[in-house]
């Protein structure tokens, strides 16, 4: 399931998609006018690299997290910036040799618990089938220093495809993952599934099916609101080969969900995944938004959607992008309760990162220079306002993770 690629043209040429958003509730105007530093980068050993997962803590501390491809195989790495995104400090290994990641098509997931301790995901393969593997959780409490041995999250028997996990902290500490997951051997599909960890990460519970018919290669997204409320999305496949971004949510901590609710209502029909899920994010008054990437009426589109009534429903509204460039990978982050975005534009020569503030915003470009630009994430500090957004470049013979941080 993992390593498959699918060929949908010019406007989907890259598989995988990083849906990581944070929630930044920050002082008024902290926002507008923002002023971003020089990129910074991390030069990775080897050309073979995932996306990368970043978030940042309340002290503006930002961690980064990818898989590595080396010679004796993949490696999870984290590193860390202490000094608001001006360096970064020596990549720590995560994973040991019996649970590498079984590639880099996808980045690890990346989360912080509420006391600091830092939450990493990520699957790692096993015998008896082609997409076979697990998903390995691990987790630190001394900021990185040591890990404890991961434990496996799925509790599914035998030979099952699990990928494109998602993970998210409620405010009661309670860790949410989200993944597909192939027990059910569905015909060209996948299963959505969750489970929660109530003892901070030292074991999960009985896993919970959210729903069937999931296209078994887009990315799943999660995120919690103040409430604890947990909104989880990905792309359901219907009749027709349709394949639309769909959100459930729970009231409950995670012990059952409501019915999924189509998000855009794109009609996409395409007999392919397309590698491309979901981003979400919770602001002022209970608000969710997401976004995500479609081709409904032909065209390559990204899109931002609102919804005020705790996901019943969602407007919709595309992201306009410079002409003769195709977008791609959108993902947001909030600040005073409002949405801000990153996203990709393409060009058969070069992929440019572009941000914006929603309503109002200019889009500006992010990446400098001539290389390929991709897979961005933005993330945010609560507390001042401190936005950092990353991405991957490729070099000619490595590749650099890249991160601008500003206000």
């Amino acid at each position: 399931m993992g390593n498959r690629i699918i060929k949908i043209g010019l406007a989907a040429f890259a598989a995988g998609f990083l849906a990581l958003s944070s929630p930044c509730l920050a002082a008024d105007g902290a926002a507008e006018g923002a002023e971003f530093a020089p990129e910074v980068g991390i030069a990775h050993k080897s050309k073979d690299v995932s996306p990368s997962a970043i978030v940042m803590d309340e002290k503006g501390t930002i961690y980064v997290s990818w898989i590595e491809e080396e010679k004796e195989g993949a490696s999870v790495y984290l590193s860390l910036s202490q000094d608001g995104g001006k360096s970064y400090g020596n990549a720590m290994r995560v994973n040991t040799v019996s649970d590498s990641p079984s590639g880099v098509h996808n980045s690890p997931s990346l989360a912080l618990g509420r006391k600091g301790e830092i939450y990493i995901a990520w699957i790692t393969p096993k015998p008896g089938g082609e997409f076979a593997g697990d998903i390995k959780f691990s987790r630190s409490a001394d900021g990185g220093k040591t890990f404890s041995p991961a434990i496996r999250v799925n509790d599914s028997a035998g030979a099952t495809s699990v990928g494109f996990e998602s993970i998210a902290v409620s405010p009661d500490g309670k860790i949410s993952m989200a993944w597909l997951d192939g027990r059910e051997k569905g015909k060209g599909t996948s299963a959505t599934y969750f489970a929660v960890s109530v003892d901070g990460g030292r074991s999960f519970g009985a896993n919970l099916r959210l729903d069937a018919n999931s296209c078994p290669c887009c990315r799943t997204a999660l995120t919690a609101g103040p409430d604890g409320t947990i909104y989880a999305a990905w792309r359901k496949v219907f009749e027709n080969d349709v394949r639309e971004i769909v959100l459930s949510s729970s009231s409950d901590g995670g012990k059952s969900f409501s019915a999924p609710v189509i998000v855009g209502n794109d009609k996409w029909a395409i007999s392919g995944c397309p590698h491309r899920g979901p981003s979400l994010g919770v602001g002022a008054g209970g608000a969710l938004f997401a976004t995500w990437y479609s081709e409904g009426d032909g065209l390559p589109k990204i899109f931002l959607g609102e919804s005020t009534d705790g996901g019943k429903s969602f407007s919709k509204e595309e992201i306009k992008v410079q002409a003769g460039s195709f977008p791609d990978h959108p993902a947001l982050a909030i600040i005073n309760g409002k949405p801000v975005l990153a996203w990709e534009e393409v060009t058969p020569v070069v992929g440019r990162i572009m941000f914006m503030r929603h309503k109002g915003g200019v889009a500006q470009q992010f990446s400098q220079g001539p290389r390929k630009s991709g897979y961005p994430t933005i993330v945010c500090n609560a507390a001042v306002g401190f936005l950092a957004i990353g991405w991957s470049k490729d070099e000619m013979k490595i590749t650099k993770t890249l991160v601008r941080t500003g206000r």
